[in-house]
């Protein structure tokens, strides 16, 4: 019996490691990247002969490749279906438009099932973030705000030139902000929202312009949401307004931030979704 005891102790450690190995695995979030463009189509997801692959889509690939992560890049609306969702964690949205439509890019539309198939989704429990141009998809155009306006939480309204302004993160404790600074300087363009839904919002960082020292007119407010994300259903949704510039994407802490909005998004640890939009966001 003493002589069998060291081979039974290694089937175990064995069984363990493979054990662990597969825990590991099952959890490695599936993550599908959607860049149609229905609207105007921004450098970074731009796909030419020459580049087949768009520097968003380069720089996700090496992030997920180093998390053990699984990565599928589309820019086919009909891949937003219940099928496909059905087989990935986490969908990230860099689009722009009406989705419904053909629109500039001439990539197949998503069909209004595949739109309400995400919803139900998301609501089941998926994870979606939504980059940049993403509050420029499916705007009310004056009407009463859009179901994807709802969820994502604004409404792109307009722009000004770009200029270094500083990022200023307000929930220090959040998971999905854990790479941010407290405070972090860059360059981009910086979109300026109407329709924030406020009631569900939980702001996790905002844009200091400049005030009234800042020679663009426009800029010239009180700090407002950039990086923001709630509770949707069972699921989780975030939306981060940074990832204009190539520069921002090539960016260490922006990198590390889409790392982050990953994992939480797929629903590793708390959800942290209290709304504090009164709480944080000066008048």
């Amino acid at each position: 019996m003493i002589r069998m005891a060291a081979p039974v102790c290694i089937f175990a450690a064995v069984l363990a490691s493979a054990m662990a190995v597969a825990a590991e695995e099952q959890t490695a979030p599936r993550v599908l990247l959607f860049t149609k463009s229905a609207g105007f189509e921004h450098s970074v997801i731009k796909e030419t002969r020459r580049q087949p692959v768009s520097h968003a889509e380069g720089i996700l690939r090496s992030l997920t490749d180093e998390m053990g992560a699984v990565l599928e890049s589309t820019k086919d609306g009909r891949r937003i279906n219940k099928e496909t969702l059905s087989s990935v964690d986490v969908v990230i949205f860099y689009t722009s438009g009406n989705l419904t439509e053909k629109g500039n890019d001439g990539h197949p539309p998503v069909t209004p099932e595949g739109m309400n198939a995400l919803f139900d989704w998301i609501r089941g429990g998926g994870g979606f973030i939504g980059l940049h141009a993403a509050t420029d998809t499916f705007k009310s155009e004056g009407g009463a705000t859009t179901a994807f306006t709802e969820m994502i939480g604004g409404e792109f309204v307009t722009h000004g030139e770009q200029f270094k302004a500083s990022v200023r993160k307000v929930s220090p404790d959040h998971a999905a902000v854990r790479a941010l600074p407290d405070v972090w300087a860059v360059q981009d363009e910086w979109y300026m929202f109407a329709r924030l839904n406020k009631e569900h919002m939980h702001v996790l960082a905002l844009l200091e312009t400049g005030g009234g020292g800042n020679p663009q007119k426009m800029y010239q407010v009180p700090d407002y949401p950039i990086i923001w994300c709630r509770s949707y259903g069972d699921g989780r949704a975030l939306y981060n307004g940074l990832g204009h510039r190539e520069d921002v994407w090539e960016h260490p802490v922006f990198r590390q931030m889409l790392h982050d909005h990953i994992l939480w998004a797929q629903g590793r640890g708390d959800a942290h979704t209290e709304p504090n939009y009164a709480e944080v966001v000066p008048e």
